[in-house]
């Protein structure tokens, strides 16, 4: 009861800002700088809620999940080195020193945590898949606002802009004073996170293997590095417009996959065409694999093209050479790693030597995988 008390109250507050306030006028945004919020709920602008963006993953402070109505909670361990994020019925927990992300039934997860100014930080995305909720980016008059939501969200990123404007721009000022008066390291560099040195990974399960997904628009740029390895190439259609890629891929005993990322069934019914057609006129060769990297459900549509739908259990996503090993490691079963594109090239030797020192099979996807 008092829970919906304190929603009603949210609410009333919030349309009560909608109808009386406007506006402000346009400002340039700070960069690094971002507003967030909890469903109806502004964060203060501070470096301690401050989200920012490391080697591509979005992180968010442990502030969100803290007095907020998102219906997750946040502990801190710190005799045990940990800080997890929990409901009722499952947790998600962060070993901070090594990098590492698993539940209570010890299944593990790709993205660590990181600790900055004693603000622990967790990786937006691996969040709200776990925990079902959804999160979006918008631009206000002052500093772009990331929110999170869960299903008792009431008013539209639009009209919550709208109806904060005012308590916006006075953060938003209070901060810059702050900053002025007080120069401190710009909040889109995390602390380094501290990193102990890693056991040898679990010893793979008897004939487990590992497949190993690449961005097949730096296929050139990574044929070298594997060697003899035959691996996974993800491409879109455009990609495979570029026929001497699609013969590279092919000749080398690859198995290119087709990312769909049409808005629509239609759009995506047509890139499934066009990359057939693409691949067969390179050649010769029938496509079989396809990576469904739309909003919507395309299982339907890739199985009616005659192809396997492919995906990725874990993806590199930041993490060092032997985090990512770790990772792997929690699995006993076959399990598709996404590397990414040339950017995995610094941390591929050591990936790969470490995989098969621990006795993985590393594999191609094929139709029969």
């Amino acid at each position: 009861m008092k829970r919906r008390m304190r929603r009603f109250t949210a609410f009333a507050i919030a349309m009560l800002l909608f109808v009386c306030l406007f506006p402000g006028q346009g400002h340039a945004s700070a960069s690094g700088v971002y507003f967030t919020a909890a469903n109806e709920n502004l964060l203060e602008l501070s470096n301690d809620t401050m989200p920012f963006y490391s080697n591509g993953v979005l992180y968010v402070s442990s502030r969100l999940f803290e007095g907020t109505d998102l219906g997750v909670s946040y502990a801190r361990h710190t005799a045990l080195g940990l800080a997890t994020l929990y409901t009722s019925t499952k947790d998600l927990r962060f070993d901070l020193a090594g990098q590492v992300t698993y539940d209570k039934q010890n299944n593990f997860y790709s993205g660590y945590a990181v600790e900055r100014s004693g603000i622990v930080f967790f990786p937006l995305k691996l969040v709200c898949q776990y925990f079902d909720l959804t999160w979006s980016y918008n631009e206000t008059d002052f500093v772009p606002l990331i929110r999170v939501k869960n299903d008792s969200v009431v008013l539209s990123d639009k009209d919550f802009i709208y109806a904060a404007t005012s308590l916006m721009s006075d953060w938003y000022n209070e901060y810059r004073r702050g900053q002025t008066s007080q120069p401190s390291r710009p909040p889109s560099v995390p602390d380094p996170p501290v990193i102990s040195d890693p056991p040898v990974p679990v010893q793979a399960a008897e004939g487990q293997k590992v497949y190993l997904l690449f961005d097949g628009r730096d296929a050139l740029e990574l044929l070298p590095a594997l060697d003899d390895m035959q691996v996974t190439f993800l491409l879109t259609a455009e990609d495979m417009d570029n026929g001497d890629l699609l013969r590279a891929i092919v000749a080398g005993g690859h198995a290119p996959v087709l990312r769909l990322t049409g808005e629509t069934e239609e759009e995506a019914a047509s890139q499934l065409l066009r990359g057939q057609e693409a691949l067969w006129r390179a050649a010769c060769a029938r496509l079989e694999l396809a990576w469904d990297d739309s909003e919507q459900d395309l299982s339907a549509l890739i199985a009616e093209a005659g192809c396997v739908q492919v995906s990725a259990g874990i993806e590199l996503s930041g993490q060092t050479a032997s985090g990512l090993l770790r990772t792997i490691g929690g699995h006993r079963e076959d399990v598709a790693v996404r590397l990414g594109g040339s950017e995995c090239l610094t941390v591929l030797p050591e990936v790969l030597d470490g995989l098969r020192e621990a006795g993985y099979r590393l594999s191609v996807w094929r139709l029969t995988a």
